[in-house]
């Protein structure tokens, strides 16, 4: 009993910081985009950033994860929609603080959803491939 609740802890663990290490590099990304590009711009662009990080959060939770989850692509989508909600939440309470008002909507939020889980399924089907191919 005690060694499947630490294998749950460790996945759970694991997924809970590729997602904050996600979340944390689009936030970064974003202010720096911020620096040299209007607000209304940077938020056309968001989709685009939230779709890297999001494949990104896939590769790198398979990449730990390896072989202790039997539905990879699954969890891997899930971390994805995941880092896309938390991001929302985040750099919608950064943009109320910069501009006094809401810059991101429930559109903007669906738009996130979709594309977060549909760039982490990429990111994880090049996982699972990328590790077949070296054999691991």
């Amino acid at each position: 009993m005690n060694y499947v609740l630490s294998r749950v802890n460790h996945v759970a663990l694991k997924f809970v910081t590729s997602v904050f290490v996600s979340v944390l590099g689009v936030v970064i990304f974003v202010i720096f985009l911020s620096t040299f590009l209007r607000v209304d711009t940077v938020e056309k662009v968001l989709p685009v950033v939230i779709a890297f990080f999001s494949a990104m959060t896939a590769y790198y939770f398979l990449d730990k994860v390896r072989n202790r989850l039997k539905r990879k692509s699954l969890v891997a989508v899930l971390a994805g929609i995941t880092t896309s909600v938390v991001a929302f939440c985040v750099l919608n309470l950064i943009f109320r603080e910069l501009t006094s008002g809401w810059v991101l909507g429930i559109f903007d939020l669906i738009i996130f959803i979709a594309v977060g889980a549909f760039f982490s399924e990429i990111g994880a089907s090049v996982a699972i491939r990328y590790f077949k191919l070296q054999g691991r």
